[in-house]
């Protein structure tokens, strides 16, 4: 029986709204999120509850896909080569989008260029360590221990030229001290450092030290909240122990390789936004010490490079050569 060509492309006209909107419907695969940090720290935790609580919400799982090191270049490499589909997401932060820009003679990647902006996500509640075993008992007394011992002490680190060894320029030059950085991979190895006496002070996310706080292992001397932090209400904040004005701010976002479609990023933003909005997560996010900065991509976008133009402003100050 002849079935007319006619009628044949009527039935597929009929047909292609449903094919298409099969063939478009995002996600229909597991999505990668590229992570610059080493499984167990405090973003990976943070990104595998999120991953877990938007799987019903995406039905598809978020596969974390961790590539530390390099000053964080490595994960950053990573997005910036990945298809632009939606099918690869990027956990991205102040030292590769700020901070590398200014302190990196060949930089392998675009921050213009390479990423899309989905949300900021949050910021790191810093606190100020030293060892128990350390006679100091507040910060006041930290900094008469540094000055009575020039060239003695060392300072914990990123590596060359990252966020946490310009705090320990800035505190050199508030002090006039020499405090000596030594280079880590994480928050983890710092306060293994610490505790085995490799290095006297270290200012990282306090979530990485919380188990030794509450074996007295380690001493928080400050804190970066805005208030008394809750669940240590004796700790004093940075602004009572005069580090108010410290540069630099630690955040995380989310972004997604350039070229990636305004649908998915309209997409991603709306499930996040909602899942950090919501209270139970909320408080997970303080007991990991952290603060929700949660946002519009174009309030995200604004923030980088307002973020990256005073990070240019600290690398002059402080006459960091590009490595």
């Amino acid at each position: 029986m002849r079935i007319s060509i006619r009628f044949v492309s009527i039935l597929l006209l009929g047909l292609a709204p449903g094919l298409a909107s099969a063939q478009t419907a995002y996600p229909n695969k597991p999505i990668r999120l590229i992570l610059p940090f080493p499984a167990g720290g405090g973003p990976d935790v943070i990104m595998r509850r999120t991953g877990n609580d938007l799987q019903p919400r995406l039905g598809q799982p978020l596969v974390i896909e961790n590539r530390p090191g390099g000053n964080f270049v490595i994960g950053a490499e990573a997005c910036a080569r990945a298809a632009p589909d939606g099918y690869t997401l990027c956990h991205i932060n102040s030292t590769q989008m700020s901070v590398n820009p200014h302190v990196m003679a060949k930089l392998s990647y675009d921050v213009e260029k390479d990423f899309r902006p989905i949300t900021n996500l949050y910021a790191l509640v810093s606190g100020v360590f030293v060892s128990a075993a350390l006679p100091p008992n507040n910060f006041r007394e930290f900094e008469a221990y540094v000055r009575s011992h020039p060239g003695g002490i060392n300072f914990s680190t990123h590596g060359a030229s990252t966020p946490t060894d310009i705090y320990r320029q800035w505190l050199n030059a508030k002090w006039k001290t020499d405090m000596v950085g030594i280079g880590y991979k994480d928050g983890t190895a710092m306060i293994s450092a610490l505790l085995a006496g490799d290095v006297h002070f270290v200012w990282i996310g306090f979530f990485n030290a919380l188990g030794q706080i509450q074996a007295k292992k380690v001493k928080m001397l400050g804190i970066s909240s805005a208030r008394r932090y809750p669940t240590f209400p004796d700790v004093p904040t940075f602004a009572e122990i005069g580090l108010a004005e410290a540069p630099m701010t630690s955040w995380q976002g989310l972004a997604a390789p350039g070229g990636t479609p305004d649908a998915v990023i309209r997409r991603i933003n709306g499930e996040v936004v909602k899942l950090f909005r919501e209270p139970a997560f909320g408080e997970f996010l303080v007991t990991q010490g952290v603060d929700n900065m949660a946002g519009t991509p174009d309030e995200f976008a604004d923030y980088i490079k307002q973020d990256r133009a005073q990070a240019a402003d600290v690398v002059r100050a402080f006459n960091i050569p590009r490595q």
